[in-house]
């Protein structure tokens, strides 16, 4: 077991949710944008904590696993910097009730359908019934090969563990999710006639999803085998091979780029996505992967920066 240090902590629990929610921000904003003509703050606001919040708590879970098994003494010392992350949610968390409560009750709602599956990713349901219904979907030769613990009875069943549906879950819910929450916060405002060239709102939707979802298997890719081992059925897993996993990426990303010939910041998005799959691997630090998170924020950004530099000059 790999013994925890402070730097390790902070790095699990603040840093990297802070890190995820930039993109988050930064996607956020540019709908909001390219909608209304301005930046709202709360849709933005929601998005975010969300993202801080359901990465926050997972990984502060995990730190009460690893840290509760090293003994008392360990314990102790971790003591202060487990009330320092609780703060830390507990202050996001107020700024999403904050933002909601100045924000229509189609929002609020909106909100909890695309969060919920986050909030309960690791969560375990004992429901036979749906467990079942997931075996249809796992070909059995597959199940033994991999070991899948769903089949065995009794078994809790995880939303995580639906076999393929980790990193689609990723796509729907930072990609869709977050143009639904932006929309419900400013259809009122939304200028139909407002025209953000190179941008559409059904273009960035499409553009983040398939950037998310190809985020969350490069990321799967890494931990390949890992996750056979353990029988986690991802898409890497599933497809049997790193390479076919990234083949899949690379046509899925020159299948973006030319439906969207027309705007440079998503051909430049997925030409790095593209140099990321097979750059990044097994071997390579986490901490490189995230680029690949904000393979999308860094040309929002030069956008912004453009148009910012536009208005000045």
């Amino acid at each position: 077991m790999v013994t925890p240090t402070v730097s390790s902590f902070v790095d699990s629990v603040i840093i990297r949710p802070i890190v995820v929610a930039i993109n988050s921000l930064v996607l956020a904003s540019l709908m909001s944008y390219v909608m209304a003509e301005r930046l709202d703050w709360r849709p933005i606001t929601v998005c975010v904590t969300c993202d801080i919040l359901a990465v926050g708590i997972d990984h502060f879970k995990d730190q009460e696993i690893i840290i509760g098994a090293c003994g008392t003494t360990v314990l102790k010392r971790f003591a202060p910097l487990f009330h320092l992350a609780r703060m830390f949610l507990v202050l996001n968390a107020l700024l999403l009730v904050i933002a909601l409560s100045h924000s229509s009750l189609e929002m609020t709602i909106i909100t909890a359908v695309f969060t919920t599956p986050a909030f309960l990713w690791a969560t375990p349901f004992h429901l036979p019934r749906i467990d079942a219904i997931l075996q249809r979907f796992i070909p059995a030769k597959h199940g033994q090969e991999v070991g899948y613990s769903s089949s065995i009875p009794g078994t809790p069943f995880v939303i995580k563990r639906v076999p393929g549906m980790k990193a689609i879950f990723n796509g729907i819910i930072r990609g869709c999710g977050i143009f639904f929450v932006v929309h419900s916060a400013v259809q009122t405002s939304w200028k139909s006639d407002f025209n953000v060239l190179p941008w559409t709102i059904i273009d960035i939707v499409i553009w983040s999803t398939v950037n998310r979802i190809g985020h969350a298997i490069l990321v799967d890719v890494r931990d390949f085998y890992d996750d056979e081992k353990a029988g986690v059925p991802t898409i890497p897993v599933l497809l049997g091979s790193s390479f076919k996993t990234r083949i899949v990426l690379t046509v899925s990303q020159l299948a973006v780029m030319m439906a969207f010939l027309g705007n440079p910041y998503i051909l430049g998005s997925a030409c790095f996505a593209i140099a990321l799959v097979w750059i990044l691997g097994q071997d390579s630090p986490k901490v490189y992967f995230l680029l690949s998170i904000h393979s999308q924020s860094i040309f929002i950004i030069m956008y912004a920066a453009s148009v910012i530099n536009n208005k000045i000059f």
